[in-house]
């Protein structure tokens, strides 16, 4: 299906603006918002931009911190437009759909079929786009990086034509688009591989001392690995205790209706309580982690697709937290454990945390920006932000930056979404960085497609 109708030029731009994103801590004042909602509506704002030598950049929701969906005086399109399932081959497990869809969208098309994706992200608000861009990998370990379960997406490059690409038609293209931050083109729309969205149930949740649960962890996940969608963990916040969950898969020979299969979660609304109350209360923070735990052990039997999911929509208090994603080799995370302590220890006055959680990776380094050169532990510290606070950004980018090089001392790597690097920090986390540039230098040499992530690096 090509959507060919143009939409009027006062209905595609809306005037300049400020924008931010979920980090709120990079702002721009674009040029124009521009809203298609067919592919000739994309041709047209290209078009504009040829004419008027104005930059594009690409937004399906914005959730990143470091400014890849817009530039200063540049076009930010809103992809959102373009939101249809196109086709669902039940019989062959693939889904073409546009990149403007969200998550939910697909959940909604799948989910009565008991079909899923491989990974996807913990809520379903995100976008198709916006997944493609950072080549998510989600919570799921039997599972790599989106890019594996991709076959095939058209994409709209700065000549203004529009490519099919697969692994066997322009497979630079393909892997530097997977993972590339929207700086080849603009993704229209996406054919993946489905998985059977198989029953789980929780099958173990274990406790003990943070200095012998990461061996525990490591043994676990690498036990019966197939029958093993999901085993992740947490830390208190001193690095004391911790404990991790398990699911398994349940092939127990009984039929479950989708209503029997709902997915454990707390109560949004005491989610954000729960939050207030840590952000100004020592008292409560340090007893914070107990709970969660106590709260953990309730048992579960759901679908595998809505597991990967923390909620479908995430609290309101998400909006006033930082993450980030820091990708450490198996074999290097207990010695890299230690020294995250003592950084994070030495801002305590400062930097808030929520909780420290962490997850294994399986290893794919199909995307030419792939986050992983190893199977690795991904270790997630959650902050309880003050964005707008000036000299709370200022820390807390002393930290990440601290955080960052250990990471790199450790032969890891970081997720590009939420973590403001240097280029050669980039460099060292992404060893084919040059390579990629070649490859958008080769199909967009006027910097076409760009935004404030890639111009920061760049300079």
């Amino acid at each position: 299906m090509e959507t060919v109708s143009r939409t009027s030029k006062s209905d595609l731009f809306q005037a300049s603006q400020v924008v931010t994103d979920w980090g709120r801590i990079k702002r721009a004042k674009v040029h124009h918002i521009a809203k298609p909602k067919s592919e000739e509506d994309l041709r047209a704002i290209l078009a504009y931009a040829r004419e008027n030598k104005l930059k594009i950049s690409i937004r399906g929701i914005g959730h990143n911190a470091v400014g890849q969906s817009f530039l200063e005086n540049g076009i930010m399109v809103d992809m959102t437009g373009l939101n249809q399932v196109i086709e669902l081959d039940e019989t062959g497990k693939t889904l073409r759909v546009q990149c403007g869809a969200t998550w939910e969208r697909v959940t909604q098309v799948l989910e009565p079929k008991r079909l899923g994706v491989s990974t996807k992200q913990e809520f379903d608000i995100f976008s198709i786009g916006g997944s493609l861009a950072a080549n998510v990998h989600g919570k799921s370990i039997d599972y790599p990086a989106m890019i594996s379960h991709v076959l095939s997406f058209r994409i709209l490059t700065a000549d203004g034509e529009i490519l099919h690409i697969s692994r066997d038609e322009h497979p630079d293209l393909f892997r530097a688009a997977i993972g590339g931050w929207g700086l080849l083109g603009i993704i229209v729309d996406v054919t993946l591989q489905l998985v059977d969205d198989r029953v789980v149930e929780k099958s173990e949740v274990v406790y003990m001392k943070g200095d012998q649960l990461v061996a525990a962890y490591t043994e676990r996940v690498k036990r019966d690995p197939e029958a093993t969608p999901l085993c992740y963990g947490f830390l208190d916040t001193r690095f004391t205790n911790g404990f991790y969950v398990t699911y398994r898969y349940l092939d127990d020979g009984k039929t479950y209706s989708l209503d029997q299969l709902k997915r454990d979660e707390a109560n949004p609304i005491f989610f954000d309580i729960f939050v207030w109350l840590q952000r100004h209360c020592s008292f409560i923070r340090s007893k914070a982690f107990g709970l969660t735990w106590a709260t953990s052990a309730k048992p579960e039997i759901t679908l595998r697709s809505r597991r990967l999911l923390l909620w479908d929509r995430a609290p309101k208090s998400f909006n006033d937290m930082l993450l980030q994603k820091y990708f450490i080799p198996v074999k290097n995370f207990p010695a890299f454990l230690p020294k995250a302590k003592a950084i994070l220890e030495g801002y305590q006055k400062d930097i808030k945390l929520l909780l420290l959680h962490f997850r294994y990776q399986p290893f794919n380094d199909e995307a030419m920006l792939a986050s992983l050169q190893d199977e690795a532990m991904c270790f997630l510290p959650v902050y309880l932000a003050e964005k707008d606070n000036p000299k709370w950004v200022a820390v807390y980018e002393q930290v990440t930056n601290d955080l960052l090089n250990e990471v790199l001392s450790h032969e890891g790597s970081f997720y590009l979404t939420f973590i403001p690097a240097t280029l050669d920090q980039v460099r060292r986390a992404y060893p084919h960085w040059d390579r990629f540039v070649e490859v958008k230098n080769k199909y967009d040499p006027e910097n076409r497609f760009t935004s404030l992530f890639y111009e920061r690096i760049r300079s």
